[in-house]
């Protein structure tokens, strides 16, 4: 398989959501793996060879937790190729998907368990006369059609060629891996909303740690306390601001009685009259169609960051220093975070902060 020379370039280029960077990183290493070079036959002498694109499931429980994040990635990446058969003694006749109808093995379990040799290659199979198939006895009459079915669809076999057997990238049409069709692939089967706000997240002008903690938020992620509580830590839940419920995403950053007097000073400067939404995505995806009317739409994108921002760090002070400020001061903290951000520099001038929030 053949991968082009830029392929840094395509990597950044493909991304449109910084969280499937990670992911993709990783499926590109899986992808390389099949090439002969010193690094995978080095892997694969250390750690066996489970057949001929990939190593055996890596088991050891230290030292190696970055190569077993790689190779529990080949499960999610193989069906995203093909084979394409070349001199055969890579592909197994059975067990590859290497047939335009697919998996053999999968197609035709009766004969599969009729035949002998099933870990053969297709060049082990195969001769100058045909398929030299070896069964384990003769077949019985109900299945009789079905082993003539069987015959017919790999009787179009037209023979091994000169080249090596090579993996086919299903993402498009010329079978070479891109990571921007990688991309495409897993957008398509994630199970994420289908208005995922990725704009909202990444092209909105902001500090990229608050990018990161705003999606973070997008994924419900971020470490309050019922997050906490899920990787096993017993905490009494409350949240840190109104006390009155759990401390989760949702409520903190949309729900909260304390959060919601945020969220007024700004619409109540377009005069929007505005349901909470549910989730953080809902929350992004609304807020962009209520600022279709904004005077500074980039200004308007803004303001769902600065909100959360300094609602997260007067929670975390809370938490962690026992500083409790009033809903003033963090309204205020709030504003000026807005300006700063829209101005690129930090000012407590009335004049600019009144100008920043006519503008929106």
């Amino acid at each position: 398989m053949e991968c082009s020379d830029n392929w840094k370039e395509e990597w950044w280029s493909g991304n449109k959501e910084y969280g499937a960077t990670w992911q993709n990183t990783l499926n590109e290493v899986v992808v390389h793996y099949e090439n002969q070079t010193l690094w995978r036959r080095v892997i694969g002498a250390k750690y066996e060879n489970e057949d001929s694109w990939m190593i055996k499931i890596v088991t050891t429980p230290y030292g190696i937790s970055l190569w077993r994040s790689i190779r529990a990635l080949w499960e999610e990446v193989k069906p995203k190729f093909k084979m394409k058969v070349g001199n055969g003694n890579k592909i197994k006749f059975w067990k590859d998907e290497w047939h335009e109808k697919g998996n053999l093995e999968t197609l035709f379990p009766d004969i599969y368990n009729l035949a002998m040799f099933q870990q053969r290659t297709i060049a082990e199979l195969w001769t100058p006369q045909g398929w030299n198939f070896i069964f384990r006895r003769e077949p019985n009459d109900w299945e009789v059609m079905r082993l003539a079915e069987f015959l017919n669809l790999v009787g179009n076999f037209t023979g091994l060629q000169a080249y090596e057997d090579m993996l086919w990238w299903k993402g498009n049409n010329k079978g070479e891996f891109k990571v921007h069709s990688a991309y495409r692939l897993m957008d398509q089967s994630s199970q994420q909303s289908p208005i995922w706000p990725w704009k909202q997240i990444w092209k909105c002008r902001i500090p990229h740690k608050v990018s990161c903690f705003i999606w973070l938020l997008a994924k419900e992620a971020a470490l309050t306390q019922d997050n906490v509580m899920k990787r096993g830590i017993t905490l009494c839940s409350r949240c840190f601001l109104c006390g009155e419920t759990l401390e989760t995403v949702n409520h903190l950053f949309l729900h909260c009685k304390y959060t919601r007097q945020l969220w007024r000073i700004f619409l109540s400067l377009e005069g929007i009259s505005w349901t909470m939404p549910r989730r953080v995505t809902e929350a992004l995806y609304s807020w962009e169609e209520a600022g279709a009317l904004a005077k500074d739409r980039t200004r308007w994108r803004i303001i769902p960051a600065s909100i959360w921002w300094a609602i997260w760090k007067e929670r975390n002070s809370r938490c962690f220093e026992g500083i409790e400020n009033s809903v003033q001061d963090v309204k205020l903290n709030c504003i000026l975070l807005l300006c700063f951000w829209c101005n690129q520099l930090y000012s407590n001038d009335t004049a600019s902060i009144v100008d920043v929030l006519d503008s929106i």
